[in-house]
């Protein structure tokens, strides 16, 4: 059945974002992942406590879908089968990746390059760009100006050699199927991922919150136990 989809130059403007993300995007991120991730064979990594437990955790509560956890328990289990929604999930809680000082959830400092703030901001021009998903089109200064602020933290976190491949993306010719077809995964992208993001979040903020009493007790504890530490010596009294 043909396509009902309609290109212009503002639709295929659109459609290269979306592809800049989710190929360039995914296949960034995977690497990220291998390269931050515990060393050794994949499914003994993910079998080894505590990623192990964390992984369990994360499935209870319904963070990771049937469809990823069957991916990870596998015993052939493979990045290369990862999505991005379950890349990003696990770069957050088995990498050892600090978040960055404005949290997972805001955009990071102009000045701050690391990894984590990269790993961000680059859900954050997904969230720009799928602002324009009613009318699937960008002009060419938006287009542009996107595109370039996609690209900085894609090169910052797969090296150099991506530049070829997406000064490439940026011009080669793509049908309106194709077209098409990168809206809607960027769209599944979004969808699957802040379901995932607002679980964690709360996770994350119980997890801080648990932390921070235990401190007030332990600093209590340690007021009360002082005292002891140095008690008062008894005076001598002389006749």
């Amino acid at each position: 059945m043909a396509s009902s989809f309609t290109s212009s130059k503002e639709t295929t403007n659109y459609a290269r974002l979306c592809r800049l993300l989710v190929d360039v995007g995914t296949q960034v991120l995977r690497e990220t992942f291998e390269r931050k991730r515990p060393a050794g064979d994949l499914h003994t990594v993910l079998t080894t406590p505590p990623v192990q437990g964390t992984l369990a955790s994360l499935q209870k509560k319904r963070i990771l879908n049937p469809m990823q956890w069957g991916k990870l328990v596998s015993p052939t289990v493979s990045s290369k089968d990862f999505d991005i929604t379950l890349l990003v999930v696990l770069l957050r809680n088995v990498c050892s990746l600090s978040p960055p000082a404005t949290s997972w959830k805001s955009p990071p400092n102009p000045t701050d390059v690391s990894e984590a703030a990269d790993i961000v901001r680059i859900r954050i021009h997904r969230n720009e760009v799928y602002a324009h998903t009613n009318g699937a089109s960008v002009d060419d200064a938006t287009f542009n100006n996107q595109w370039v602020s996609i690209k900085d933290p894609l090169l910052r976190l797969g090296g150099p050699s991506y530049q070829t491949v997406i000064d490439n993306l940026r011009t080669e010719c793509m049908d309106p199927e194709k077209e098409q077809h990168y809206q809607d995964l960027l769209k599944k992208w979004k969808e699957n991922e802040e379901s995932v993001m607002e679980k964690l979040t709360e996770i994350e903020e119980k997890v801080d919150a648990t932390q921070s009493k235990l401190q007030k007790v332990e600093e209590s504890l340690a007021n009360l136990v002082e005292p002891v530490r140095h008690p008062v010596k008894d005076v001598a009294v002389t006749g």
